[in-house]
């Protein structure tokens, strides 16, 4: 057989999620035909990269069968695996949101185009499973879409964990997202479920130019010692994670139901060094570590007020978890400051809050 000249960029390669329908089970396909003429949220990664199928497969010598061992022997299955799959791109509203819900599987409406979601140790799921109500469970059919007949679609995606990074360096100061989509729904059943897909659908594309750049904060804010200090900040990440893992398993080897045993949140604020933030007495970040107080951080793009689209409130109760290191540049000395954020009595540890004209169960 002829070899084949044909090469594939990977510019051609599409991605994209959509919500699992309201009143269906989670991961269930949206569209089982093999031909999904469904209208994908196109992802607007720099790079696609392939879901990577975790299934078991154990090669074995087995006892009396020689010293080399035996293709027969070896044992292959996708029942009770995971599907993993990484994501990197430049947040805009709607996809921000969307995997905010996907990570930490709450939100609350407040008011027209506003959402909040919380990290708060009582209102976000532990497991999920069953049916779909307004967008919750959020989980999404995944696309992966190199040609036609070709495409991979996985369901029952979530997001494990989310990156948030803001940086004036980079991206042009606009923020990002990354992270990793999973799934235990890891069973590759030829055209009908997941292999060989063809996605002719017309795709709904990311919005144009609605970003969150760190140019527009209004506020920049940490607390220390109930000293409300505004700060000049470089860079910041955010990481939420949820520890999501598989349980049961039907007839299929695929999942009944996740857990999510625990919530987490992280990061790292880079800032100035400055009369605000010294190891002076009245501003002693480094005495505020070694003393375990908790601070609030505050980052406001735009107003404050959340009422229009590229604005949003972070709002984190954090606490120190090292000793702030050194960034040396031309611009002077900054500290990164690592934290983790946590339940301050009745305070949420993370409370984000941004405006999308597209509601959740519409995704």
């Amino acid at each position: 057989m002829a070899i084949s000249t044909t090469v594939i960029p990977i510019s051609d390669v599409k991605m994209g999620i959509l919500g699992e329908s309201d009143g269906a089970n989670f991961g269930v396909g949206i569209d089982t035909t093999g031909a999904d003429g469904t209208a994908y949220r196109q992802l607007p990664v720099l790079q696609a990269t392939k879901p990577t199928f975790n299934i078991t497969r154990e090669s074995r010598l087995l006892s009396g069968r020689g010293t080399v061992k035996n293709a027969a022997d070896t044992v292959i299955t996708a029942k009770g695996g995971t599907v993993t799959c990484p994501f990197d791109f430049i947040a805009t509203p709607e996809l921000l949101l969307q995997h905010l819900v996907m990570v930490t599987q709450t939100y609350n409406a407040d008011g027209s185009d506003v959402y909040t979601v919380e990290v708060d140790g009582s209102n976000n799921n532990t497991q999920i499973g069953g049916s779909i109500s307004s967008g919750l469970p959020h989980s999404v059919n995944l696309a992966y879409y190199p040609k036609a007949a070709e495409g991979i679609k996985v369901t029952g995606c979530v997001v494990s964990d989310l990156n948030l990074s803001g940086d004036l360096g980079t991206n042009g100061g606009n923020l990002s997202i990354s992270g990793n989509y999973f799934s235990g729904f890891a069973n590759p059943i030829s055209t009908g479920s997941c292999l060989e897909q063809t996605f002719d659908g017309t795709w709904v594309e990311p919005d144009a130019g609605v970003f969150f750049n760190l140019g527009s904060l209004s506020t920049k804010q940490l607390a220390v010692d109930g000293n409300d200090q505004d700060m000049i900040l470089k860079s910041f990440n955010l990481n939420i994670a949820n520890g999501v893992n598989r349980v049961g398993s039907n007839t299929n080897g695929d999942a009944e139901a996740y857990a999510f045993p625990e919530y987490t949140v992280t990061g790292d604020i880079t800032l100035k060094y400055d009369g605000e933030f010294s190891l002076s007495a009245a501003d002693n970040v480094l005495q505020s570590f070694l003393d375990g107080n908790t601070g609030t951080l505050a980052l406001k793009f735009g107003d404050g007020t959340v009422s229009s689209v590229s604005e949003m409130n972070i709002l984190a109760e954090v606490q120190y978890t090292a000793d702030p290191t050194q960034d040396i540049s031309e611009n002077g000395i900054f500290w990164t400051i690592p934290f983790e954020c946590v339940q301050n009595s009745s305070t949420e540890a993370l409370k984000i809050s941004l405006f999308s004209d597209t509601a959740i169960a519409a995704m």
